[in-house]
């Protein structure tokens, strides 16, 4: 039995666990996200954390999951909007290559939730479908014939960055109207605050659904977008299932069954894709990451 790290790096925490060659996460540990700019202090964390779990397993690799534009084969951020400040243009491969003897593998952390849920999750079941992460902002991944979509300069499936609304929310990309200003966490509370002038977090506005009008109109909002959205994704990939995860999945409740009526209330001819939530939340990052490396391992 091989056993590796996953480590899924988040603009606000790192998480890290030891998992097993059949995905059972052994052993987690977890670190604030430096917000200093000093990528060094990252690589300083991880490094901590992988140490910590190597104390009882033998290390045969570590996978890791990043935000930004991720050359997979050098295993170093290409570009980054703002999630991790200082983290553009780090050589993560090469610099961990000089703390560890372990094989690493580094990957977009949209795509390592890809990879969880084709592997163990919601979509292990189906050869091509895409992967929403709805959080801090709006990741993707595309799987076709069971291959990760990383496009020519390593910026594909960045699913967030399409245009949902021409000239509308400066990102912090550089676009105006991009997914993620609309259909994300942050979008949330960005428009409960233009509404009310109440800074709320976005859990806090979706636990107000029935009680606040301003956040039901919020919310519904957003899952029409989220809806619409997926009209797009249906008719440019055709793909045989959208799952969806990330943190905003937990109030799925409140707003799935008003998304899935405006998918439907708008598509042409839907061949019955199948919208699934992610079977993985805080988990997919770890686990994804994981598998990458042991993929690298085996192959």
């Amino acid at each position: 039995m091989k056993y590796v790290v996953g480590v899924d790096l988040g603009g606000t925490k790192i998480n890290a666990g030891v998992v097993d060659e059949k995905g059972n996460i052994l052993k987690k540990a977890s670190a604030p996200t430096s917000k200093t700019g000093n990528r060094l202090e990252i690589l300083d964390k991880i490094e901590t954390l992988i140490k910590e779990l190597n104390t009882e397993y033998n290390i045969d690799g570590v996978g890791i999951g990043s935000p930004g534009f991720i050359d997979s084969d050098k295993g170093e951020v290409l570009t980054i909007s703002g999630n991790v400040i200082g983290w553009s243009g780090t050589k993560i491969k090469q610099e961990l290559g000089k703390r560890f003897n372990y094989p690493i593998q580094v990957e977009n952390d949209a795509n390592a939730a890809a990879i969880c849920e084709g592997w163990l999750g919601s979509a292990k079941d189906y050869n091509s479908f895409v992967m929403i992460t709805l959080g801090t902002g709006l990741g993707g991944g595309i799987v076709v014939n069971r291959d990760l979509i990383r496009g020519s300069h390593f910026q594909g499936s960045e699913l967030g960055h399409a245009i949902l609304y021409p000239n509308g929310v400066e990102c912090s990309c550089g676009q105006k109207g991009c997914v993620e200003r609309y259909i994300s966490g942050t979008a949330v509370e960005f428009f409960y605050h233009k509404k009310t002038g109440k800074n709320l977090s976005g859990e806090e506005i979706f636990s107000k659904y029935y009680d606040d009008v301003n956040a039901k109109e919020v919310i519904d909002k957003f899952a029409m977008d989220l809806g619409y959205f997926l009209v797009s994704l249906k008719n440019i990939l055709d793909p045989e299932a959208v799952v969806i995860g990330g943190g905003v999945i937990l109030s799925k409740d409140i707003w799935w069954s008003n998304m899935i009526n405006h998918y439907h209330s708008l598509v042409n001819d839907d061949p019955g894709i199948q919208i699934l939530p992610a079977k993985y939340l805080n988990d997919s990052g770890i686990v994804g990451a994981a598998k990458a490396i042991l993929n690298k391992i085996n192959s």
